[in-house]
């Protein structure tokens, strides 16, 4: 058995984003999720952290913001200095002073705090839902199919008058309080985590999705003022029927999601009749069968083996997580759904690939050589939209170099992949040869012109913010 609250409330944490407050945080805070370094015990202890957070490639961080170098600004922007529909740069983002005592330009550093560039509204708004696809009601973006875009013409009962099979957001009216959100969605202690649970208004309200002033939204996001009674249909516009009876964790841990053939509170669909009295109150009957749309149970994405791999090669990695395939009972016996995975750029352009092996908890997909450089959101995809959460794919360009010419002190580079220079020490760009420094006189992603020194010979080395390469240059 899965160690979890049972009964509810709290509801376990077991799937998605933790239910909270995420509208006060500070830099600590980010890096749990976000880590831009690897945390030495030191570090942890600095910080007042007694654990390791979980483990998220370090560089990923760094390669996802450099990776827009060359790529057009969007708007609204989280770059301090950017200008949208212009290019990025390096200085978009990073700041360099001269520093007199050493003779050279330093980067200054503050770009380890996210909250300097991805802003809050403490005690309002979380720096995650003042982003653009949730401003634009995108709730899916990060979210996947555990919930619903408003306005996206899933099935909402419109119309049909509430009955005591309706669930209610709050003061169920069955015998103990199941029909309600809150007879499961209400506040306390988790007993795994230790962490507090708030309640549903609180989770809610401090996202500022709909508060006053921060946005174009406003409260009718949520609240039907005129109707009361009829609350649960504008809950619905998020949370419809088709979300919410598709989410379900593996709760006797056998590997498999089994709609209606798992313990009781550890979803919406795994057991009859328990979990589904708590939403419908113990006026509605068990009578074995599916639930209304219910059967690709929504997947979820917990780790990739590789976050970053090189364009112009074939890589098959393993994507890991729960509920990449779930069993249904149907009216000819037991039918396991399956999970694809959808990779889509920046720019919109999605691909779909068919994986090698799927099981409940794991994938392995072939990723195709021709994959242009840039950052990809990775998700599991199973029927015909049910998608889940989010991972982000780097795919590099080959740093390579083709030739190198000199012309007494000077020498020409051409190759790829050599992205942006930033003339500051430890800025990660720059030209060596024999391990000695050259000053770099033109940089582009193509061609680097560098004074060498007019007896420079050895292994000569290009370091980009993708990557390295080095060719021999012979001595005269």
């Amino acid at each position: 058995m899965t160690l979890a609250n049972v009964p509810a409330p709290p509801v376990n944490q077991n799937i998605g984003i933790p239910d909270g407050v995420f509208n006060d945080l500070v830099r600590e805070n980010c890096w749990y999720c976000h880590i831009p370094v690897r945390l030495t015990p030191d570090d942890l202890d600095d910080i007042g952290w007694t654990f390791a957070p979980p483990e998220v490639k370090p560089g990923v961080i760094t390669d996802r913001h450099h990776f827009r170098v060359g790529t057009v600004i969007q708007d609204p922007t989280d770059s301090p200095f950017g200008v949208p529909g212009e290019k990025y740069q390096c200085l978009d983002c990073h700041i360099i002073e001269y520093n007199p005592d050493v003779g050279y330009f330093e980067i200054v550093d503050n770009f380890r705090n996210c909250l300097n560039c991805h802003q809050q509204i403490p005690g309002q708004a979380s720096v995650h839902h003042l982003t653009a696809p949730a401003q634009a009601l995108n709730c899916m973006h990060c979210h996947g199919a555990r919930i619903d875009n408003p306005g996206d013409g899933h099935y909402i009962p419109i119309g049909r008058t509430p009955t005591l099979v309706t669930p209610r957001t709050s003061s169920g009216k069955g015998p103990n309080g199941e029909g309600a959100c809150d007879f499961c969605h209400n506040e306390g202690t988790d007993d795994v985590t230790g962490r507090f649970i708030p309640t549903n208004d609180i989770n809610h309200h401090s996202t500022g999705i709909g508060q006053p002033g921060i946005s174009d939204l406003d409260c009718t996001i949520c609240h039907d003022q005129m109707n009361t009674d009829w609350a649960i249909r504008r809950c619905q516009d998020c949370h419809g029927i088709k979300s919410i009876h598709n989410i379900q964790f593996d709760s006797n841990d056998d590997g498999v999601v089994t709609v209606g053939g798992e313990e009781p509170f550890f979803g919406h669909v795994g057991s009859s009749p328990q979990d589904c009295h708590g939403c419908h109150g113990g006026y509605l009957s068990a009578s074995g069968m599916p639930a209304p749309f219910s059967g690709p149970i929504v997947p979820e994405i917990s780790g990739l083996s590789k976050q970053r791999v090189t364009a112009g090669s074939a890589e098959t990695i393993t994507v890991s997580g729960q509920a990449l395939t779930n069993e249904v009972f149907t009216f000819m016996g037991t039918m396991e759904l399956k999970s694809r995975v959808s990779l889509t750029a920046l720019d919109g352009t999605t691909v779909e690939l068919t994986p090698q092996t799927v099981s409940p908890s794991a994938l392995d997909v072939t990723l195709p050589a021709d994959l242009s450089p840039g950052n990809y959101y990775l998700r599991a995809v199973k029927g015909v939209d049910t998608i889940s959460n989010p991972m982000t794919l780097l795919v590099g360009p080959q740093v390579t170099i083709d030739t190198v010419s000199a012309n007494g002190s000077s020498f020409t580079i051409t190759g790829g992949g050599f992205g942006a220079y930033l003339n500051a020490a430890d800025s990660g760009t720059g030209v060596t040869i024999a391990t000695t420094a050259c000053s770099v006189d033109s940089w582009s992603d193509s061609e680097i012109v560098a004074n060498c020194g007019t007896t420079a010979c050895g292994s000569l080395e290009v370091e980009s913010i993708f990557g390295s390469a080095s060719k021999e240059v012979a001595c005269n």
